[in-house]
């Protein structure tokens, strides 16, 4: 049946044969996606109930299953780890150069990141799955460019955005933020014609998603109060912390070899299992005083259905359980958890005002920490609208974003176009000169 169906394609136009591939691509994108989502969830239900069974259960899972992630990714998953939006970013620069794209994106790759982000949240890691579901998107929808032999680098690079595009936009059922997305941050320019490829594969993948997920919300549904002058004071005050947190912490993943004590870094890179193996009993320890474990998107909607809030320290150790995953250097995003960071930051004013605006200032913290870690308010506020449904708060968390992540800028520190160029560099000696784009502090 396959061989028949790609026997068909071949003989097609050339045109038509590119529109077919896309489209086959961003559907195939939309059901993995939906395949990741389930699977994490079931992982992660998982360690819930080993823990709720035994309580030392973390500090066995996280240490030795951070281990086998980690010789699983050196075998089989070279270009798997971390984030994954990096390496797109950094693919889009070397599309004119398949054999280069090919070590940022691949099947292979998008296999070792799928088993990897399964086995970190079935082992308690502190991860999302969504900025990965980017890096598979891209893999995907990349390899179908071998379909169109007379593909140029043009095509592919709307490949790789459309990919990434649809990856957003099925993991968290967020199409306007998707597209947003490639547009704010995999690409700060993108051609004329990739808008209309990169909306019709966002619209695709999201339509395969809702057909076996339906029109679920990430976050549950919020219910706030209309837009009133008196929520000027508390969002400057929660945007300003969290753009002081989310800049800090870009800049400690960035960064480590300027923090970390030297004989630390030295022995991290000496004996990265044993170094794994400590962040994970790091991140267990934490744990067992606040629900941190995973993205964190279970406490948050409780405590943003409950208005309540999550406990003062529940984001020191958070941040600490991000970071320490981060610096393990398994297969990770860090979206969700930044969005779990800011209902922390937004936690910390409830007690200053009053309880009907206190979701409010939790939906504002999640929108302008992740603006703030990424540098990409648009994508921070349309992601959190559409995530709770929060169409109400479109000005406050617009704003709040737009302080966050201006407030960030004061540690010169763009995450993901840092490690793209990390990434690239990474790559060794280049066949030709490859056109950087420079960000703009």
């Amino acid at each position: 049946m396959l061989k028949h169906l790609l026997a068909r394609l071949k003989e097609l136009p050339e045109k038509t044969r590119a529109t077919l591939t896309l489209w086959l691509g961003a559907a195939a994108v939309g059901l993995v996606a939906v395949m990741l989502a389930k699977a994490a969830e079931w992982a992660f239900a998982g360690f819930d109930a080993l823990t709720q069974r035994w309580w030392w259960w973390p500090l066995l899972s996280l240490p030795l299953g951070g281990m086998a992630i980690r010789w699983l990714m050196s075998r089989i998953g070279q270009g798997a780890e971390g984030s994954g939006i990096p390496q797109a970013m950094a693919a889009l620069q070397v599309a004119d150069q398949p054999s280069v794209a090919e070590r940022l994106l691949g099947l292979r790759i998008a296999v070792a990141k799928f088993v990897g982000i399964v086995a970190g949240l079935g082992s308690g890691f502190v991860l999302g799955r969504e900025g990965p579901t980017v890096q598979i998107g891209a893999s995907i929808m990349y390899a179908c460019h071998r379909f169109v032999p007379l593909a140029d680098a043009v095509f592919r690079r709307q490949l790789i955005l459309a990919g990434g595009a649809a990856g957003i936009a099925a993991a968290f059922n967020t199409p306007l933020a998707g597209i947003v997305f490639a547009f704010e941050e995999l690409a700060r320019s993108v051609e004329e014609r990739t808008s209309g490829k990169l909306i019709g594969a966002v619209i695709l993948a999201g339509v395969v998603s809702l057909a076996f997920l339906g029109n679920y919300t990430y976050f549950g549904r919020i219910r706030v109060p209309d837009f009133h002058y008196a929520i000027l004071l508390p969002m400057v005050l929660v945007s300003v912390v969290a753009g002081l947190i989310g800049g800090a912490f870009s800049w400690l993943c960035v960064n480590p070899h300027r923090w970390l004590p030297h004989r630390l870094a030295r022995w991290r890179q000496s004996h990265p299992y044993h170094f794994v193996a400590g962040c994970g009993l790091l991140i267990a320890l934490c744990g067992m005083i606040a629900p941190i474990f995973g993205s964190g998107a279970e406490a948050t909607s409780v405590a943003v259905a409950s208005g309540q809030g999550l406990p003062w320290y529940y984001l020191p150790l958070k941040f600490i359980g991000l970071l320490g995953t981060f610096l393990t250097g398994l297969p990770g995003g860090i979206f969700a958890p930044s969005l779990s960071l800011g209902a922390g930051v937004g936690s910390w004013f409830l007690p200053l005002f009053d309880h009907s605006i206190h979701v409010k200032l939790m939906a504002i913290g999640m929108a302008a920490m992740l603006a703030a870690v990424t540098r990409a308010p648009l994508t921070s506020s349309i992601i959190l609208m559409e995530m709770t449904d929060g169409h109400a708060m479109v000005i406050s968390t617009l704003a709040a974003s737009m302080i966050a992540a201006t407030v960030a800028r004061l540690f010169r520190t763009n995450l993901y176009h840092d490690l793209a160029e990390r990434a690239l560099k990474g790559l060794g000696p280049l066949p030709s000169a490859v056109e950087k784009k420079e960000d703009t502090p």
